[in-house]
This record gives C-alpha cells, structure tokens and sequence, in this order.
C-alpha cells in the first residue's frame, strides 16, 4: 500500500488518550495510529477492526467508523497525520513490537514535531519513513505467506475430503501440487504450526473421540476404519497416547 506513496506530507504528530466513544464520519487526513494502551474497535459499514496495546492502524482519509473502547484502561495512543498519494488504501492493522525505532517513535516523536525546527521535522519524516517501509516489508511478508499457501491449498482441499480415508498417503498430497515432500511439509507446517502427519492425527483421534461420545460404533475396529486407520491396535495406541486411556477405556467411563 506504501510502496508507491507520492507527495507525502505530515500534518501533525499527537500523543493522548481517546475517548470510550465516539464517530468520524469523513477522516480529512490519512492516519497511522500506534495504540500504547488499552484495545478498541473501529467498526466499518462491512466489518470490525480491534486494535490492541502494540499495534498500529492505518485509516485512510475519507474512511467513515464508529469507535469504542473495549477495556476499563485508558486508550493511549501515538497519531501521525499526513497527506499523500495512495492506491488501494484500506484500513489495515500491523504489528509494532518489532520496528527498530519503537521507542523513538514512542518518546520523542510528538516532542521532536512540536519543537517546529527544520532539524527535528527532518528527524520526524525519517523516522516516518522508516516506519512506512517497516509496513511495506510485513505486507511483503504477508503475500509471500499467502502466496506460498496457494501452492498447496489442491492438496489441503483433497486432505479434508479425505482425511478419514484408510489408503491416503502423505506422498499423494506434494504430487498433487507439483512439489517436493520437503517443501510440501514446509509450507504446511507455516500455515498450520504442525506437520500433515499430526494434523491428520489430531483431526482423526478427534473424530474417533466424537463416534465413542455419540455410541455410533461399537467396537475398536469399526471406529478405527471409520477414521482412517486399517490397524486397530495403532489407532488404540495412538489414541491412548493422546487421551490417557483406549478407545474402550474411554467409551466404558
């Protein structure tokens, strides 16, 4: 969103505390604002926004919300004002805690514009400019993660279609995208935080957890076919691991 920004121009620089309520109609200037404290929503004709303590929105001139304060603290925030050429400028929010200049913008930022010199401005439109390009790196980071996903999101579609099927194999989820395994595990393991292996795992076990709660199934061995696996031994020991007791420990208490 920043990365062609053209005829930039800063307005004004302010610290304070927001009210708990209150409407913009039109905004007049864009905004990049830093909450300090507290969490609050901006609501949107279309959607919700939450801001919390350590991050930063940006709400584009002409943009229309109603604001509420979601916490008893007080709502303190940093706000920089400007005027600049934009295309497809939404309100975004993006994380702050890993800007190198976070305290400078915090402590010094407002002093440094209110001093008016021509040195402290220069200071401000530096730091500013720092913070934009911090911005366009996590938008970069966020596309790359997306676009990432969409090299396996064919496999992750056939994995939930058959998830519960005896004969998948993991080997038939990187041929479908084209991929090595490695990279194939790779990928889903960024986007889901475990590998196909556990997530399988987890998602059977859960069903099989589900059949015993709804007496579906009587024995071990229809469960275990019914999520997936051919061997019921594997699956009690899988699911014994898992839950503390077997399958038929779990359905007699």
């Amino acid at each position: 969103m920043f990365k062609n920004i053209e005829n930039l121009k800063i307005e004004d620089i302010y610290k304070g505390v927001a009210k708990e309520k209150f409407s913009v109609s039109c905004r007049k200037s864009n905004s990049l604002i830093l909450r300090t404290s507290g969490c609050v929503r901006y609501k949107f004709s279309d959607f919700s926004i939450d801001v919390h303590a350590g991050e930063i929105i940006f709400l584009p001139k002409g943009s229309s919300y109603d604001f509420i304060s979601l916490t008893d603290v007080p709502c303190g925030y940093v706000s920089i004002r400007f005027e600049a050429d934009l295309t497809e400028a939404t309100p975004s929010v993006y994380p702050f805690d890993h800007f190198q200049e976070s305290e400078e913008f915090i402590n010094n930022l407002t002093y440094l514009w209110k001093m008016g010199g021509q040195q402290e401005h220069y200071k401000c439109y530096s730091i500013f400019y720092n913070l934009l390009a911090y911005i366009e790196n996590l938008e970069n980071q966020t596309y790359e993660y997306t676009k990432k996903f969409d090299i396996i999101s064919p496999a992750v579609s056939y994995l939930k279609e058959h998830i519960y099927d005896c004969n998948l194999k993991i080997e038939t989820l990187y041929e479908i995208c084209g991929i090595s395994g490695t990279y194939f595990r790779k990928i889903f393991q960024s986007n889901y935080a475990m590998s196909p292996q556990k997530y399988i795992l987890g998602k059977r076990l859960s069903h099989a957890k589900s059949i015993i709660d709804n007496g579906d199934i009587d024995t071990v061995a229809e469960i275990a076919t019914a999520v997936g696996y051919n061997d019921p031994l594997y699956f009690s020991r899988a699911f014994k691991k898992v839950y503390g007791v077997s399958p038929s420990q779990y359905a007699k208490g």
